[in-house]
C-alpha cells in the first residue's frame, strides 16, 4: 500500500508537474553566442585546410617530379612531419609518379576547381584533398588527403551541441558525433539556415542564428559558412551547430528537471524499500516457515541457524532449541532400557 501511495505520487510529479512546451522563453543572448561561437569554429577549420594546402605549397618546391624516387622519400618523410594527412602523393599528367601513405584517389587538373576540394562520393567517408602545382613542372601537382578525424577533432568542442560542416550542397562531410558520408542535415530547417547563410551580405558571409520549434522541442541552430582569405575560402563550405534548448541553464528547464528528478527519486524509494522488506523480511520467513513444517515433520538434522538479529532471527533460534530439545528427548528415549511387561519374570 505504501508503495502505491508513492507511485500515485511520484508518477504525476516526474511526467506532468513543470513541463515545457514550444512557448518557452529563450534569451537571445543564448542565440547570439551559438552563432558567434560557430562562427570561431568555422573560421578554425577553414585555418586549418589553409594551413594544409600551405604545407604542400611548401613541400612542392623541394620536389623534383624527374626524380621519382627522391619524391617518394620526400613525400614519406613529410607524412611523418604532418600527421594531418592519411596520403601524399604527386600527379603527373594525370599519373601517380610518387606516393606515401594511403591509396591516392583520383586528382582532376581542371583549373576551374578548387585546390582544397571533396570527393568521393559513395565511399564510406569523403575524401579531402588539398594541392599545390609543382614549380617548374606544368602538368605536376602533389596532392594531400586530410584526414576527416582531424577535422572531427576540430568540431569537438563544449557546449555547442552536435556540429556539422557541410558542403555547398547541405552534404556532411565531416561531424563532431559520427556521421554517414555525404548524409543530409537531420531537420530541413537547417537546410534553408545552411542556404540562407550562404548568401553574400556585401563581401563577406554572414553566420545566421534562429530557435527551431518542433512541438515541445526547441533548438538553437546557427550555421557559419567560410568566409575570409585562403584558398578554403571559396570551397562552400558551411559549418552547422544545433543545441537543445534544455541543455542551457534556463529556469523552465531546470523546474522540469527538478520535478523529473523528484519523480525518479520516488521510484528509486519505492524499489530500496520493496527490496528491502523482500530480502529482509519476506524472503527469510518463507524459508523459516520451510523450516517449520520440516521439524513439525520430524526433520530433526536440519540446524536452523539465525541470519539476523532480528525478531526473525530471534524465531529462527527458538526453533532451533525446539530441534535441540526434541532430539535430546528422542535419545533418552533410545537408551531408556525397556521394562518388563506385567506378568513376566522367570520361574
Amino acid at each position: 500500500m505504501t508503495a502505491v501511495l508513492l507511485l500515485l505520487w511520484c508518477a504525476p510529479v516526474g511526467l506532468l508537474l513543470n513541463r515545457t512546451d514550444d512557448s518557452v522563453s529563450v534569451p537571445a543572448t543564448l542565440v547570439n553566442d551559438q552563432r558567434d561561437r560557430t562562427d570561431l569554429i568555422a573560421d578554425r577549420v577553414r585555418r586549418a585546410l589553409n594551413e594544409a594546402q600551405a604545407d604542400l605549397v611548401s613541400t612542392s618546391r623541394m620536389i623534383d617530379a624527374d626524380d621519382p624516387g627522391a619524391a617518394g622519400n620526400l613525400l614519406t618523410d613529410a607524412l611523418e612531419e604532418h600527421p594531418r594527412y592519411q596520403a601524399l602523393y604527386l600527379v603527373d599528367a594525370g599519373e601517380v609518379v610518387a606516393r606515401a601513405g594511403g591509396d591516392p584517389h583520383h586528382w582532376s587538373d581542371d583549373e576551374d576547381l578548387p585546390l582544397v576540394r571533396v570527393s568521393g562520393k559513395g565511399d564510406r567517408k569523403p575524401v579531402i584533398q588539398a594541392a599545390a602545382p609543382v614549380p617548374g613542372h606544368r602538368d605536376a601537382t602533389l596532392v594531400g588527403e586530410v584526414r576527416v578525424e582531424f577535422l572531427n577533432s576540430l568540431l569537438n568542442r563544449p557546449g555547442l551541441g552536435e556540429v556539422r560542416v557541410v558542403d555547398a550542397d547541405a552534404r556532411t562531410v565531416a561531424a563532431d558525433d559520427g556521421f554517414l558520408a555525404f548524409e543530409e542535415l537531420p531537420d530541413g530547417t537547417l537546410t534553408d539556415l545552411v542556404r540562407a547563410g550562404s548568401v553574400r551580405a556585401g563581401a563577406a558571409r554572414v553566420a545566421n542564428g534562429l530557435l527551431v520549434r518542433d512541438g515541445g522541442d526547441v533548438t538553437v541552430a546557427a550555421a557559419a559558412p567560410f568566409s575570409g582569405g585562403g584558398v578554403a575560402s571559396g570551397i562552400g563550405w558551411t559549418v552547422v551547430s544545433s543545441q537543445d534548448a534544455d541543455r542551457f541553464e534556463i529556469a523552465a528547464y531546470e523546474r522540469e528537471d527538478r520535478s523529473v528528478l523528484a519523480g525518479m527519486l520516488g521510484l528509486a524509494a519505492i524499489v530500496v524499500c520493496l527490496g528491502w522488506v523482500y530480502l529482509v523480511v519476506a524472503r527469510p520467513l518463507r524459508a523459516l516457515a520451510t523450516s517449520a513444517e520440516k521439524l513439525a515433520d520430524g526433520d530433526l538434522r536440519t540446524v536452523h541457524h539465525p541470519r539476523y538479529q532480528d525478531e526473525v532471527g530471534a524465531v529462527a533460534r527458538s526453533l532451533e532449541l525446539l530441534r535441540q530439545q526434541l532430539q535430546a528427548r528422542r535419545q533418552n528415549q533410545a537408551r531408556r532400557p525397556a521394562e518388563p511387561r506385567p506378568g513376566a519374570g522367570g520361574r
